[in-house]
């Protein structure tokens, strides 16, 4: 068994580990079927320690030579475009045809050169550590920000340093008088185990990224209603005990907001028409609700503000001016469109359901009440009702 072999073998095995770990994310999750490139990367990558592994056993080795040098620069290049498409950006696919390119042209450059002399070996490696770069900036670039991002940038940038000095290793050392001499070199052992180390690191720092990614969209999802984008019940939940642990006494106001006569325009126009409604509806409280309020959708027509209390007059401005938003929409087929509302402020320790309960009262009163218009219910339960009070200056 030459040095360099057990290295070799590692890093077949734990490349091909790789592929299967991203092919099995992107086949689980269809949303990230992106994630494929990255596996694709590694399968190139993988084709460079198996080229190496079977060169010395073939009496042919100019082909084992070039998939060699091939596999690793379109693995690594290609890792590159697969990390801006995990991101949703537009990939770099000038810079990466390009370092392709110009590694071909390096390669043929400097084939059948000599050995062990510095140009020779710099020329091999220069267009390896400008794929780590280019790696490196994509991250910085397309990234998240995040630690996950920063830590696998940071080893990129290391890889491409790592590329850049195994020329003067290589001299030092001595990397065969020929390519199928190298496998018995400990420069070999050096620069298989070090390559291996490095691109097992930034593999799995990959890996968990994507993985991190997966589970918050899994997790939005989860909390998202599919129809308007809005948070669903669950999240409106979540959203509720963040904003009552912050805050003493009266913590928060709570409204829900009803389209009136909605079952009367999906009756008359379909429910296409009445979920372009919806849409519409959604994106006028989105667009118009205040800064450090929360809008939600918790099922058919009904949704739900969620804001800090403040006091009840500023409560009421807030309801007022997003029933007067929802009456300026103009809309596909259906004249306008008008929501009633009722609010409350959430009691101390209260829970959602209880708030939102008072909340259903007071909505229950702007419906007997003749629609389109706001209904407050205090704690002690006493209504207290409110229309245009408000006007929209033409």
């Amino acid at each position: 068994m030459f040095a360099a072999t057990l290295p070799i073998l590692v890093n077949i095995f734990v490349a091909g580990m790789f592929v299967a770990s991203f092919l099995t994310i992107a086949q689980l999750n269809p949303g990230f079927a992106n994630i494929r490139w990255i596996a694709l990367s590694y399968a190139f990558g993988l084709l460079t320690p198996l080229a190496e592994l079977l060169l010395p056993l073939s009496p042919w080795p100019a082909p084992f030579m070039i998939v060699s040098y091939g596999g690793m620069l379109i693995g690594l290049v290609l890792m590159a475009p697969a990390l801006s498409l995990l991101y949703s950006r537009q990939p770099y696919w000038g810079w990466a045809f390009g370092i392709i390119a110009s590694g071909i042209a390096l390669r043929v450059l400097i084939w059948g050169g000599q050995r062990n002399e510095f140009w020779y070996e710099l020329l091999y490696q220069l267009p390896y550590a400008a794929a780590a770069f280019l790696c490196a900036a994509t991250i910085l670039r397309h990234g998240r920000k995040t630690g996950l991002d920063t830590a696998a940038a940071s080893l990129f940038a290391v890889i491409g340093v790592h590329f850049l000095l195994k020329p003067p290793a290589a001299v030092y050392f001595g990397s065969g008088a020929s390519a199928l001499d190298y496998s018995k070199t400990t420069y070999a052992l050096i620069s298989q185990a070090s390559s291996g180390v490095l691109l097992i690191g930034a593999g799995l720092l990959v890996l968990v990224n994507a993985l991190q990614m997966v589970v918050l969209r899994d997790r939005n999802d989860a909390m998202s209603d599919p129809l308007t984008g809005l948070l669903n019940r669950r999240g409106l939940h979540a959203a509720f005990q963040k904003l009552t642990a912050q805050r003493s006494g009266l913590s928060a106001t709570i409204a829900i907001l009803d389209i009136d006569h909605f079952k009367a325009i999906n009756d008359a126009f379909g429910h296409a028409i009445g979920d372009e409604v919806l849409r519409s509806v959604a994106e006028c409280l989105e667009g118009n609700r205040p800064a450090n309020a929360t809008i939600a959708r918790i099922g058919g027509e009904e949704f739900v503000l969620l804001t800090p209390w403040q006091e009840e007059s500023l409560a009421r401005l807030a309801c007022e001016s997003l029933r007067m938003a929802v009456r300026q929409l103009s809309l596909r087929k259906v004249d306008s469109v008008a929501v009633s509302i009722g609010f409350t402020p959430v009691a101390p320790g209260e829970d959602l359901s209880q708030a939102l309960a008072r909340a259903d009262r007071a909505l229950y009163a702007a419906k007997a009440g003749g629609r389109d218009r706001c209904v407050f219910e205090p704690l002690d339960g006493s209504l207290q009702s409110g229309r245009a009070t408000l006007r929209l200056v033409q």
